[in-house]
């Protein structure tokens, strides 16, 4: 592959359906590979870039939008948002357990949460609350503004003290479905996330 198959920012941009900003702070915080030009113009590798959107769950619009579409169509989408690599398996694991027919994405903190819930549109989002980069209030507070959001429901997975201030947030907002209290128990997430699921018509 000759580098003129490379991807400019805006290219990977406008496969995302992301600001040429977004792809930037990707690339500079290491969650996207990428290489210099002598210029100081970023180019990324069609292969980079497949693997990054792999990982973090984001649809590549410009190459897998039929495959996408195939792949999830009809399906719930459900957005796992935590920086502990442990506590993602777990919740990966109960999610596949309880809702074996969901589609699961990840996001490793705030910042990447906020991308991937305006990409996927997520029925269900599993939000942590001590994340880096934005903490799960500011996420809050940024996505429960968001059209993006209006028809998902978010459950708050934290072990955030005091707790209470956790559960005061989770009245005053109806989208906050449940707040769960880390360590997690698998049977009251489990239960939790099936009694969700029967709000939302999904083939």
């Amino acid at each position: 592959m000759s580098k003129d198959e490379h991807l400019s920012l805006g290219k990977v941009a406008k496969r995302c359906n992301v600001s040429r900003t977004t792809v930037y702070r990707w690339i500079v915080h290491g969650h996207l590979k990428a290489y210099a030009l002598p210029s100081g113009h970023f180019r990324v590798r069609p292969e980079d870039l497949d693997e990054f959107c792999q990982s973090f769950g984001i649809p590549d619009v410009g190459k897998k939008q039929v495959r996408t579409a195939t792949a999830t169509h009809g399906k719930l989408q459900v957005l796992i948002a935590d920086d502990h690599p442990d506590v993602v398996l777990l919740l990966r694991k109960v999610v596949e357990r309880y809702l074996p027919n969901a589609v699961i994405h990840e996001a490793v903190n705030g910042v990447d949460t906020c991308i991937a819930v305006g990409t996927l549109k997520p029925h269900i989002l599993l939000l942590d609350i001590m994340m880096p980069g934005m903490d799960g209030f500011a996420v809050l507070q940024e996505l429960l503004r968001r059209p993006e959001l209006s028809g998902s429901q978010v459950v708050v997975v934290s072990a955030y003290e005091p707790f209470d201030r956790v559960e005061e947030m989770g009245r005053l907002n109806p989208q906050i479905a449940a707040c769960i209290r880390k360590p997690v128990s698998v049977e009251t997430l489990g239960r939790s996330l099936q009694e969700l699921a029967r709000n939302f018509t999904v083939g």
